[in-house]
């Protein structure tokens, strides 16, 4: 039988200044850089974009490993963040072990 693993949840949503002309900028120099190296350490396990324009949803990442507390400490520390490009929200997941994308 396959096992449930706790996971953190972000879901990242359009700020005030999503659509601000320095946007692609922070993401680029910024944003995406953070993203990587979190997931170099291996507590991001997955992060999706969202190409909708009908939602206000930009983004969804997954944390294994980390509170829910540690996970907004790294959150508020994403330059997007800092910069109004994204507001978001913490939840707790869960998962089946071993899950993963095609």
């Amino acid at each position: 039988m396959a096992k449930l693993k706790p996971y953190v949840l972000l879901l990242l949503t359009k700020g005030p200044h999503y659509f601000d002309a320095d946007a692609r900028r922070i993401l680029q120099s910024g944003h995406l850089p953070y993203t990587f190296q979190q997931r170099d350490e291996g507590v991001m396990v997955l992060t999706m974009p969202i190409y909708d324009d009908n939602t206000q949803l930009a983004a969804v990442g997954i944390y294994s490993g980390l509170t829910k507390e540690e996970v907004k400490a790294r959150v508020d520390d994403d330059p997007a963040i800092k910069a109004g490009l994204f507001e978001y929200e913490i939840v707790h997941s869960m998962g089946l072990q071993g899950d993963m994308l095609p």
